[in-house]
């Protein structure tokens, strides 16, 4: 059975799916990171660890690394997201194609010369788009995810020039794709749109409206993941 990874927050631990996990400490060359592991082949990996890290101190690194080390073949990763598009409202999924992150590039080859072709997984990209027709879930396929720093939010005019590059902007995820490509790993996103990017509409980013879309994300996410797993096993 082939071993299977969701990468996400803490919020998306929370759905049934993982009930009955059990932590376990994994040491890596760059770090120890904590998995939540189950008996049949699945893994939860908090991202921002416990407690919490923000974005641009994350060590991706390690938890990639730690994945690797427990046998993991898929990444399925649940990425929290602004629109840079008005089409795409909060509450929206879309599963990117590409990403676009030319700056602060992580890689595993800081001592050898040696090139890697980033990318997404189209069988891991096939399995959650497949799943969410199944269960008449409405999302994107396709789109370009940007990746930025952090740990602020964007400025408007970083916003309209980031809007002509790409669909969504998160902080996390191009460096996730980037080294798992380089450990072998098939790793795609399923992006959450949770906000507008500051800009794209005529009201200041709120918090409030921001947790009401992860709520909605959430429930939707309690149906979808168990179906994505069940196509990679």
């Amino acid at each position: 059975m082939n071993k299977i990874a969701v990468i996400g927050g803490s919020g998306v631990l929370e759905i049934e799916l993982f009930a009955g996990l059990k932590k376990r400490e994994i040491e890596t060359d760059y770090g120890r990171v904590i998995v939540e592991e189950g008996e049949d082949g699945l893994f939860f990996l908090q991202r921002h660890g416990t407690p919490p890290v923000p974005p641009h101190k994350l060590n991706h690194h390690a938890n990639l690394a730690a994945l690797k080390e427990c046998g993991v073949k898929y990444v399925v990763a649940v990425n929290s997201t602004g629109s840079l598009q008005s089409e795409f409202a909060p509450g929206s999924l879309l599963v990117p194609e590409d990403y676009f992150n030319p700056w602060a590039i992580k890689t595993f080859f800081d001592d050898r010369l040696e090139f890697v072709t980033p990318g997404l997984s189209e069988t891991v990209r096939r399995a959650i788009i497949e799943s969410a027709a199944e269960l008449s879930v409405e999302l994107v396929d396709g789109g370009t995810y940007i990746q930025t720093t952090g740990p602020r939010f964007e400025t408007r005019a970083e916003v309209r020039v980031l809007a002509g590059w790409g669909s969504v902007v998160g902080m996390t995820m191009a460096n996730e794709a980037t080294l798992a490509r380089e450990l072998g790993l098939e790793y795609a996103s399923l992006c959450l749109v949770d906000n507008y990017a500051n800009g794209v509409c005529d009201q200041v980013v709120d918090f409030q409206e921001i947790e009401k879309a992860q709520q909605k994300n959430s429930r939707i996410l309690a149906r979808l993941l168990p179906a994505v797993i069940g196509r990679l096993q």
